[in-house]
């Protein structure tokens, strides 16, 4: 499997390592792909119908790929408010790898978003799980957790990214 370090990770090299827990005002834009070849074809083998990579950055995954900030982007907006952008229920499949120093309402309200654009699949990476105990997407219960992937890149700490699959019912 391929490793990953912080040296590509802006807000870490920015910051000089002292990124607190609670994230980062710390603007930045990550210039490359930070995914492995082996979980980028992973992610690629979960993907049912027609796809939208949202918090693409880089990657080239999806038929079509949101970002607020990368210019090769098809949409270009803020992923915790596309209603100007996406129409409910307007990707079969919904991927993404939001930014890790995200405001507390910001996520929220993306995870909101996520599940009204998808019709069918949820894929979600981040270290927690956006899931009640019983498996059910915490903004939407008509999702329900279908597998999960842990992967760990190499870094310090040996934090892992979770890969959740959220099918609706």
């Amino acid at each position: 499997m391929g490793t990953v370090t912080y040296y590509n990770q802006p807000a870490i090299e920015g910051t000089k390592g002292s990124v607190p827990l609670a994230g980062n005002s710390r603007l930045y834009t990550v210039n490359k792909v930070l995914w492995p070849s082996d979980i980028e074809s992973y992610l690629a083998s979960q993907f049912i119908g027609k796809t939208l990579h949202i918090c693409c950055g880089k990657s080239k995954l999806g038929d079509v790929r949101l970002d607020i900030n990368e210019e090769d982007a098809d949409i270009k907006c803020d992923a915790a408010n596309m209603k100007d952008h996406v129409i409910d229920r307007e990707y079969d499949t919904v991927l993404c790898d939001p930014p890790y120093n995200g405001k507390f309402q910001w996520n929220h309200d993306l995870l909101v978003e996520l599940s009204r654009v998808a019709s069918k699949r949820i894929i979600f990476q981040h270290w927690f799980l956006p899931s009640d105990k019983s498996g059910n997407y915490k903004k939407d219960h008509k999702f329900q957790l279908t597998s999960v992937c842990v992967w760990q890149p190499q870094t310090y700490f040996g934090r892992v990214q979770v890969i959740s699959v959220f099918d609706r019912r």
